[in-house]
């Protein structure tokens, strides 16, 4: 069984993401696992500062947003993480950009950056192009060393 952070990106609270994240949370939950969803959007979380202190002191990060403190806790209890965002302008939103932008000073914890758990993207979109979303979805695998399980589209779904 896993545990399993879903970051939701989406502005919209009911929107085509979530319909996705709730099929998932049910199949999830019914196979065992344990869900935690972070909706950012309703969540005190501020941008990166780009000041490099987290990578300098190792202490985390110099801002101490509750949103952001309850993310780094649930990205150390978690086995899994899952992006969920519907496509804007081919990419993920800004709200959840952000998160993983300030999930930096979390990779730079002591002993965290060689952490390694699993990845999972949910995305909806007009039309059926995903390539954008799915070329940033294994950038980001890639960089942070993750091993990638797929992705669910909701193919002309926005």
């Amino acid at each position: 069984m896993a545990n399993i952070l879903i970051l939701n990106g989406a502005p919209r609270k009911n929107g085509s993401t979530a319909s996705l994240i709730k099929a998932f949370i049910d199949g999830a939950n019914s196979s065992g696992n344990e869900v935690r969803e972070a909706y950012i959007q309703g969540m005190n979380i501020k941008n990166c500062l780009g000041c490099d202190s987290c990578m300098k002191t190792h202490n985390g990060c110099v801002q101490k947003d509750e949103g952001m403190t309850k993310i780094y806790e649930d990205l150390d209890w978690c086995d899994t993480v899952v992006f969920a965002s519907p496509q804007h302008f081919g990419y993920m939103t800004a709200q959840l950009r952000g998160v993983i932008d300030r999930m930096w000073a979390w990779f730079n914890l002591p002993n965290h950056f060689g952490i390694r758990k699993n990845m999972v993207l949910i995305s909806t979109a007009r039309g059926g192009d995903y390539s954008m979303i799915l070329d940033q979805y294994g950038i980001y695998s890639k960089y942070m060393g993750w091993k990638d399980l797929g992705h669910i589209l909701g193919a002309d779904k926005e």
